[in-house]
């Protein structure tokens, strides 16, 4: 199955993946893998075909200490529709009004096809790509930008209505804001939990399938969203059908549960 991951911070953070312990994830989604960043208001993605453990980017990535930001979205594809080339790989990118959008999705949506585009055409052939473009031309068309929270349930309605058609989990983010969204019937599953860390401290996710560092010079704290549990403690399911909408590690805004934010900052620390 496809696996989603984000991440959200306070402050830039420092992603190092385990080429070893990702590829066993990698061994059940051989059909492609992406990461996506935001070093500054520009949007950096790295993704290619095949397994994570067999390409030569991973090695890169796992050892290049470079790669900061507040903001990660990373995909591992188990095919379902499209090829297994580049263009068809998450996660997918494009600008609209000065801001580069990321988004990936898990899940397979057949009508996606049958959707109008307007003003955004994908490049590969995926059902998912085609609903990003979809979705960012329906955005376009309101008189608020996602960043109004005005537009939140709005975009909620939209994405539950793709999850009548098929099954969804989406990850999409503007740079700033990133907004999650978890299938109506818990297809695959989609998970958070909130992290602190503290001066010259690493913090580490590890399971058998793979191991995430999260490194910070100084206090920070930021929340993970995995499609299952990267460790064996501190996580919290989605509600079927809800979006979540973070923002320098924290949730502003849920679509079925009032002050969660509040909540879960008073829990965790």
């Amino acid at each position: 199955m496809c696996e989603l991951m984000g991440y959200s911070f306070a402050k830039p953070i420092v992603a190092d993946f385990s080429i070893r312990e990702f590829g066993h994830r990698g061994e059940e989604n051989a059909d492609g893998w992406g990461l996506a960043w935001y070093p500054d208001r520009s949007l950096a993605v790295i993704k290619d075909t095949g397994k994570w453990k067999s390409n030569l980017h991973t090695g890169f990535l796992e050892t290049y200490a470079g790669i900061r930001s507040r903001l990660f979205i990373a995909h591992v594809r188990h095919l379902t529709c499209g090829r297994p080339v580049r263009a068809d790989t998450h996660p997918f990118a494009r600008e609209w009004n000065g801001r580069e959008y990321c988004f990936a999705h898990n899940g397979t949506v057949p009508n996606a096809f049958a959707l109008p585009l307007d003003g955004f055409r994908p490049i590969g052939g995926t059902d998912s790509e085609h609903l990003f473009c979809h979705l960012l031309g329906t955005v376009r068309g309101w008189k608020r930008p996602l960043s109004d929270p005005e537009t939140w349930p709005r975009l909620h309605q939209q994405l539950a209505g793709y999850n009548r058609d098929g099954t969804v989990n989406v990850i999409l983010t503007d740079g700033q804001l990133m907004f999650c969204y978890h299938d109506v019937t818990r297809w695959k599953g989609l998970q958070y939990r909130y992290m602190l860390i503290s001066d010259q401290e690493t913090r580490r996710f590890e399971d058998p399938d793979l191991r995430v560092d999260l490194g910070g010079d100084h206090v920070n704290f930021g929340i993970v969203v995995a499609t299952q549990p990267l460790s064996l403690t501190g996580w919290t399911s989605f509600l079927p059908g809800e979006m979540l909408v973070l923002e320098n590690g924290t949730v502003r805004y849920s679509s079925h549960r009032a002050n969660l934010a509040l909540k879960e900052m008073t829990k965790a620390s």
